[in-house]
């Protein structure tokens, strides 16, 4: 299996279910699960054919006239693999045939983004996707125009000034004869390419103060939206900082890491605090998701030994852990039409199995042994230590809170006098989307421990 025969037949198959009539939602929805499931499928062959012991990139494959090329690592192997198991799952929360066909569009681009190995193509697929994010938040049912609007400002920002620092690039890197792929820390623009890349990633991972389109698109977004968000796109800018910006400038890397250590340990507490004071159920999972990506940022650029590796554990844990926890909420709003915990109390006493499979997903996010956040953040934190001994134990101290406002918000949901009337519990269509999920975190708690 090729990377260009795996995008290309994905490509077809969205061309074909276009020319499919709106109204055969029933078709669409059918041929879109099994186009997904045929590029997992794939992915899970291309992982076993991957030489895992290697470092560089494998499976290329080149288009000359194009100057473009497509390869693997480690890293782009396992987020390939995360991407496409995502997205049969959100598939059978998709309800319209807009939306199952701008996901396969999706799908697409993310995976091209995933697997180009030029920065210019990688900015032009990742930065597609914002148009189809745009129209899926701002046209959903309790969808927001302003939430659309945020996402597409802060990253269209964020991007504006990756342009510019990709032409000063390239402008040293022609001039002096630097290799495209090697470190442009002896040119004299390293500076302003570095504080290009940094910004741009930082605003997509998200850190402080460019964090706040997350938890107002996540509050917007339906559920599959909110999956995708928190398993897939908040990790392009880890990949951003592990393939683009430490292995071209690996010494402003590490230069802005007494800066980047602030900010992550201020992003962390800030965010950590405020998931405690949120009302709504969403902003707590997005601030939580928030809290935790800042751990992966700060690992990324220690630039140790492990430290890719941790940090590559850290979001693909992240990346089935909180879209889970994302399914569960958007399951109990289809129930009682609000995402306030005002409004919610006592589930348990009515919805056992929902309770329970929020209980798991719960202690999961707040790393619990043996669920794969657990070793995750612990990889982290060593890589951490080794670096820098106060930003570690930060970290350890926010992990206390984390424990705060998971287990406040779990009781203030399930226990006590149930504040509505009796729902129904989860059914056999919620039950086959939701025990793939399930069972990815358990697999990766015994695969990681």
């Amino acid at each position: 299996m090729h990377l260009d025969f795996m995008l290309y037949s994905l490509l077809t198959g969205v061309v074909l279910l276009c020319m499919v009539p709106h109204h055969m939602l029933s078709v669409i929805r059918t041929s879109a699960i099994a186009l997904t499931l045929w590029a997992l499928c794939a992915s899970i062959q291309l992982w076993w054919y991957m030489d895992m012991s290697g470092h560089g990139m494998q499976m290329l494959v080149v288009f000359p006239r194009m100057h473009v090329q497509f390869g693997l690592d480690v890293l782009g192997l396992s987020l390939v693999v995360l991407t496409t198991a995502l997205f049969p799952i959100c598939m059978l929360l998709l309800r319209t045939g807009a939306g199952v066909l701008t996901f396969l569009l999706l799908e697409v681009l993310l995976l091209g983004a995933l697997v180009v190995l030029d920065m210019l193509g990688f900015y032009m697929l990742f930065e597609s996707t914002l148009m189809l994010l745009f129209l899926h938040i701002g046209r959903y049912a309790y969808g927001s125009l302003e939430a659309a609007y945020k996402i597409v400002m802060y990253t269209m920002v964020g991007s504006l000034v990756w342009l510019f620092s990709l032409q000063n690039m390239f402008g040293w890197t022609s001039c002096l004869g630097v290799a495209a792929d090697s470190s442009l820390d002896s040119a004299a623009g390293s500076g302003i390419s570095g504080w290009g890349l940094l910004i741009v990633f930082a605003v997509k991972m998200p850190l402080m103060p460019v964090h706040l389109w997350l938890p107002e698109a996540h509050v917007a977004a339906p559920t599959a939206g909110s999956v995708l968000l928190a398993g897939v796109l908040l990790k392009i800018g880890g990949l951003g900082f592990l393939r683009w910006m430490i292995p071209l400038v690996p010494g402003f890397s590490r230069s802005v890491l007494p800066l980047i250590a602030c900010a992550a340990a201020i992003t962390f507490v800030v965010c950590t605090l405020s998931t405690i004071r949120q009302i709504d159920l969403k902003k707590i999972v997005a601030y939580s998701s928030i809290s935790h990506m800042s751990l992966v940022v700060l690992t990324a650029l220690c630039i140790s030994d492990m430290s890719a590796a941790a940090a590559t554990a850290m979001m693909i844990s992240h990346g089935i852990v909180s879209p889970a926890l994302f399914m569960l909420v958007g399951m109990l709003y289809e129930r009682t039409h609000t995402k306030l915990l005002l409004n919610m109390r006592g589930i348990g006493n009515s919805m056992p199995i929902l309770s329970s499979a929020i209980f798991l997903a719960n202690i999961a996010n707040l790393g619990f042994p043996p669920f794969p956040n657990f070793m995750a953040e612990m990889l982290c934190l060593v890589c951490l230590y080794n670096v820098h001994e106060l930003c570690a134990f930060v970290f350890c101290a926010g992990q206390v809170l984390g424990a705060v406002y998971g287990f406040w918000a779990y009781n203030r949901l399930v226990h006590g006098v149930q504040s509505q009337a009796t729902a129904l519990d989860i059914c056999r269509g919620e039950v086959l989307s939701l025990v793939p999920i399930i069972f990815g975190v358990l697999w990766l708690s015994v695969a990681v421990n």
